[in-house]
Formats: C-alpha cells, structure tokens, sequence
C-alpha cells in the first residue's frame, strides 16, 4: 500500500511538472504570438501610411512626371532644329569659302594674264625695237664714222679756253675780243648740251640731227647723207 501510495504520489507529482512545463511553453508561445502579432500590425500600419502616401501623391507625381517628359521632348526637339542649323549654317559656310576660293583663283588668274600679257607686250616692244635699230642700222651703215669725223671737227675748230696770263691782251688779227669769242663759244656749247635731248624720238630710236655750219656734212635725220649720195 505504501508503495502504491508513493506511485501515486510520484505520478501526480509527474503530471504537475508536466502541465507546469506545458504551461510555461503555453506563456512563451503566447507572448511570441503577442510580439509577432504587434509587429505585424505595425508593418500593416506602415503599409496603410505608405498607400495612403501613394494615393495622395500619386497626381502630383504624375502631373510632375508629365511635365517632365513634355520638357524633354521640348528639348530634343531644339537639340534638333539646332543641328540643322548648324548643317545649313556649315553647308552655307562651305559654299562662301568654295565662293571666296573661286574668286581668289579667277584674282590669280587675271593676274596671271595680266603679267603674261604684259611680259608679251614688253617682249612685243623690244622686239620691234630690236627691228627697228637694225633697219635704221641697215640704213645708216656710216654712223658711227660720222659722229667720230663730227667730233673730231668740232674739237679741232674750237679754240684753246685757256690763256697764258703773261700773254698780253689786246685786239686779235681779224679785230675781235676774247670775250665776244667766249660769248660765241656759249650758246655753241649750249646748243650741242640740248641735242642730246632732241633727237630721241618715239620708242627711244635715236634722230640724227641735221649738220650746221661749215663742221656739219649735209646728214638728214633719215639716216641720208646729202653731199655724199648715200
């Protein structure tokens, strides 16, 4: 009897230990569920705050995103209309720097003309002048012969400017002064300083001037010699 007494005993002892354990994993389930229960509804609040955000915000965002895009597109349609300006403009520029190059080419070309032109015209000129001296050459085969006897002519009738001044003055053979001899010899001496001048003619050719006085030989500007037939 005891034993059974102490059977029981222990069985009873067994079952409170076992609904004190089933009720405290009863208390650690519940307080579980509790925390997870309030932290459920705290993420369902936040939800219920963020929709309500979303449903407040969302025609603002819309109306903001709209307009956004409306600007975009504004601004690649100037982007756009810009380069093709700037095509135009290129192209426009091109076609006044090809302008600019044809007139500089058409400049250089006339210039071109213009020296050849008148690199021909001297060579025009001094050919006819080269022509020219050799007819008058072809005419007047005794020129320089000429103007070496004319020289010599005029050098041997001129006479001595210097005088001795131990010679006494006086009156010459045929009665006339130094002086109205120095006063002849003047305008003789001017006169042949002027020929020079004179007898050039057109083209730079030479005219021979026709001979004074008793020195002079008969000779035409032509390149004729009068007294002597040639």
């Amino acid at each position: 009897m005891h034993y059974r007494e102490h059977m029981c005993t222990c069985q009873f002892s067994f079952c409170n230990e076992a609904c004190a354990v089933s009720l405290t994993i009863l208390l650690c389930l519940l307080r579980y569920i509790q925390e997870n229960y309030s932290k459920i509804r705290d993420v369902e609040k936040e939800l219920e705050n963020l929709t309500l955000e979303m449903k407040l915000t969302a025609g603002p965002k819309k109306a903001a995103l709209e307009h956004l895009r409306k600007m975009i597109e504004i601004s690649t349609e100037k982007i756009r209309l810009a380069k093709v300006k700037e095509e135009q403009a290129k192209k426009a520029w091109e076609a006044a720097a090809q302008v600019v190059k044809d007139e500089e080419d058409a400049k250089q070309k006339l210039c071109d003309d213009l020296n050849h032109l008148v690199q021909e015209s001297a060579a025009t000129q001094y050919t006819k002048l080269e022509e020219l001296k050799k007819r008058l050459e072809s005419l007047n085969p005794s020129r320089a012969s000429v103007e070496v006897s004319h020289a010599t002519t005029n050098s041997v009738s001129q006479p001595p400017m210097s005088q001795n001044p131990a010679t006494p003055t006086g009156p010459l053979d045929n009665g006339i002064e130094p002086a109205s001899i120095e006063q002849q010899q003047r305008p003789a001496e001017a006169e042949k300083k002027r020929r020079p001048s004179n007898a050039r003619g057109r083209g730079g050719v030479m005219i021979l001037p026709k001979g004074r006085g008793s020195s002079g030989s008969g000779w035409t500007g032509a390149g004729f010699d009068v007294d002597s037939g040639t």
